[in-house]
């Protein structure tokens, strides 16, 4: 006999277990399907990556180059849109007869060489045949005048020092101002501005270039540049930053020597009107913790030649050199230099950033008074040496246009050089190439 409850109990135990039934098939489906992987973008945190763009086709303006660029993220991933959508075209200037080079900035999460990996897939398959990069080495144009002859222009080319890059070593930490590119064209406009960059990282660097080498081939670069713009005989105004005062020492010894190389090389030395020495360490750079980095690698001789103690006397390579420089230079070419009165951190191996050494050691004046200003040129005068509030580091970044280390230090000297610089002749009265010889 069937109890009257019993037709209503079974409906609600069928209905529940349809229910049960609908869940599992929707957990089991959810499971078996692939979940989107969060890219590690997302933990990343968005920075400012300033991009060289090489090998654009001289008529190019900037309007056309940024579209192009900007046009490549239309139908990719959506980080790439991104980064691509706040693309700033900083410069540019030309390279040769053909291309012209710019520098550009994006906003974005994508690692360096991810960033550049796409895009220069994306430049290929659009049939754009520019070059990416963010190493800068080598010459990169900054600024020409659009009105630029040999008659009314003067070259100032910048080479940063020990490890340090060539776009980055000139601005303001947080700043996207290189004031070599953004400012000093607007103060100085009969001016071509050009960088020079070179690879001196301290850890996993497997050359053995001596400060020799690195200075021919700044030699060398400077002089394929000016051939190329045939712009030979353009003054010159060079401005180092630590190591980069010795490579420029460096290349205009060997221009001067090597008289054989003809006018694309051995001219350099002839129409150099002026330099601007930062923190150069002439007679060594108290550093000696940077000797632990490079300790069995191929640049420890590099290192070694010119890092000092608080007792050491300046090694063979920098009496070398000052000696030969002297013997080029009596003078007659302004030299100017500047020394930092603050200490800085020296980096340390065990404290890693970013895969880089970090300045977190015990403080030291990196280049005393004495080594910034001992160029081995005797005659320079006290108007032409200048101490800067800032650290080793610091003495080349400036924090704004009005700041009057940039202003009063800077401007003036390089205007006064440009103003002054030959034009169609050299800057000085030649002496007897053979007299500098090399010491043993």
């Amino acid at each position: 006999m069937n109890h009257p409850g019993q037709p209503v109990a079974a409906v609600a135990f069928t209905a529940t277990v349809a229910v049960l039934l609908v869940l599992l098939v929707r957990l089991l489906q959810a499971r078996s399907t692939p979940q989107p992987v969060k890219s590690n973008t997302n933990r990343r945190t968005a920075k400012d990556i300033t991009l060289r763009i090489d090998e654009v086709p001289g008529e190019t303006s900037t309007t056309t180059l940024k579209h192009n660029l900007q046009s490549l993220g239309t139908e990719h991933s959506l980080e790439l849109r991104e980064t691509l959508s706040t693309l700033r075209v900083c410069s540019l200037a030309r390279r040769d007869a053909r291309f012209a080079c710019a520098t550009v900035i994006v906003r974005t999460r994508l690692a360096d060489t991810e960033l550049l990996t796409e895009l220069q897939s994306l430049l290929k398959a659009n049939g754009l045949r520019y070059r990416c990069d963010c190493t800068f080495y080598g010459i990169t144009p900054l600024y020409e005048n659009a009105s630029a002859t040999s008659t009314t222009t003067c070259d100032v080319v910048a080479v940063p020092g020990l490890a340090s890059h060539a776009i980055g070593s000139w601005k303001a930490p947080g700043d996207s101002d290189v004031w070599l590119r953004d400012w000093l064209p607007e103060d100085i406009p009969n001016i071509r501005v050009m960088l020079y960059g070179y690879d001196t990282k301290l850890l996993k660097n497997d050359s053995a270039s001596s400060i020799e080498d690195l200075g021919r081939r700044l030699l060398e670069s400077l002089g394929t540049f000016r051939k190329s713009t045939n712009t030979q005989e353009r003054p010159i105004i060079l401005i180092g930053h630590s190591l980069g005062g010795l490579l420029i020492k460096e290349a205009l010894v060997h221009s001067y020597r090597n008289t054989g190389l003809g006018p694309t090389y051995n001219s350099l030395h002839q129409y150099c009107c002026g330099m601007l020495f930062f923190g150069v360490p002439h007679l060594g750079l108290r550093n000696d913790a940077l000797q632990s980095f490079v300790q069995g690698q191929p640049n420890e001789a590099l290192i070694t030649s010119i890092v000092v103690d608080d007792e050491s006397e300046p090694s063979h390579f920098l009496a070398r050199i000052s000696d030969d420089f002297a013997r080029c230079f009596h003078g007659e070419t302004r030299i100017a230099c500047f020394y930092e009165r603050y200490q800085s951190a020296k980096v340390e191996r065990d404290q890693m950033r970013d895969g880089k050494p970090s300045k977190t050691g015990g403080k030291v004046l990196m280049v005393t008074k004495k080594s910034a200003t001992s160029t081995g040129v005797t005659g320079v005068s006290e108007n032409d040496v200048t101490p800067l509030e800032a650290d080793h580091s610091g003495v080349v970044k400036f924090e704004s246009r009005g700041q009057d280390t940039y202003l009063v230090m800077m401007q003036k000297k390089v205007e006064e050089l440009s103003g002054r610089a030959p034009v169609g002749g050299p800057s000085y009265v030649k002496g007897d190439p053979s007299s500098v010889v090399r010491s043993s």
